[in-house]
């Protein structure tokens, strides 16, 4: 799949410049990411723009010799396998619907803070939860499978964010505060969420006269994505998968340097200014959408990296 240059996107844009990609976008309607999904779901295509209506753009800058991060290889047995929970109680579920704000013991059980628990298998993943099968059993609880929260784990043997120096581990999160996503791997453009990781959803959706396939934390384009799967052979969009594809978008701008120095306001502008037209939400982006201030994205660099 040919990808446009920045002479090409340069040209494209003079001809239409009211061109956006970003969930951001969605604030021209003054609706918020939970409003916006019941809205705008509706309006969902399978295809291309309709007419009148405008496609999203997103550069891709091309494969180069730049220094990036080397991730880990993971586990190399199933004795390997775990999830460690946060600082906060969560629970294992039977069901990704159930509450979990009490525990009984069959359909919902505690999980202690900040504790490693093996599991059988690479931990898996859907909409916003991890799946998981234990290798021992909780006391006094009758699951052995079951979800948690992502938000509650803090690092597994199937990979992610947690790899990742805390500096740019706070970067990546101020590029999907930008993007609106937060901690959200499963949300489509206008903030729909998805369940299944298998795959980029694909799914146009259309707010305003803007129509995108953007989806994941970092809101990638269903063109965007392919070509980067293909060259890192991600098998599926789960979120190790998405922040290996984000890094590698990162790192190919020429940015992942700047973004290991990024506690330094001179090395995160800099970051900040090769990654515009990726992400459409940056300040300086030629899209014509709404964009973020760069001290309010300092601000939330700023909040990412106290946790880490």
């Amino acid at each position: 799949m040919k990808t446009l240059n920045l002479a090409a996107l340069t040209a494209l844009l003079a001809i239409a410049s009211p061109l956006c990609a970003a969930a951001s976008a969605i604030d021209e309607l003054g609706l918020e990411a939970g409003e916006a999904g019941g809205f705008l779901s509706a309006m969902a295509v399978p295809q291309a723009a309709p007419s009148g209506m405008v496609e999203a753009q997103q550069y891709l800058p091309p494969n180069n010799n730049e220094p990036g991060f080397e991730w880990p290889k993971g586990s190399k047995g199933l004795e390997d396998n775990y999830f460690y929970t946060g600082k906060t109680i969560t629970f294992l579920k039977a069901s990704p619907d159930l509450a979990g704000d009490l525990a009984d013991g069959i359909g919902r059980c505690p999980l202690t803070p900040n504790t490693i628990f093996k599991t059988s298998a690479k931990p898996g993943f859907e909409g916003e939860h991890m799946l998981v099968q234990l290798a021992e059993p909780l006391p006094g609880c009758q699951l052995s499978r079951g979800y948690v929260l992502l938000t509650d784990v803090s690092s597994s043997s199937a990979g992610g964010l947690w790899e990742l120096p805390r500096t740019v581990r706070a970067f990546m999160d101020t590029l999907a505060y930008s993007e609106g996503t937060k901690d959200n791997y499963n949300y489509i453009f206008t903030f729909v969420p998805f369940t299944s990781y298998a795959d980029h959803p694909r799914k146009v959706l259309c707010a305003g006269s803007l129509c995108s396939s953007a989806a994941g934390r970092y809101q990638f384009l269903g063109k965007t994505w392919d070509p980067l799967a293909a060259d890192l052979a991600l098998a599926d969009f789960t979120p190790p998968s998405q922040e290996k594809a984000c890094l590698e978008l990162v790192r190919r701008a020429g940015a992942y340097n700047l973004a290991l120095k990024s506690d330094k306001l001179a090395n995160f502008k800099a970051a900040v200014g090769k990654l515009n037209t990726i992400w459409a939400s940056l300040p300086g982006s030629p899209y014509g959408q709404p964009t973020h201030s760069m001290a309010a994205l300092w601000k939330a660099y700023q909040a990412a990296l106290a946790k880490y």
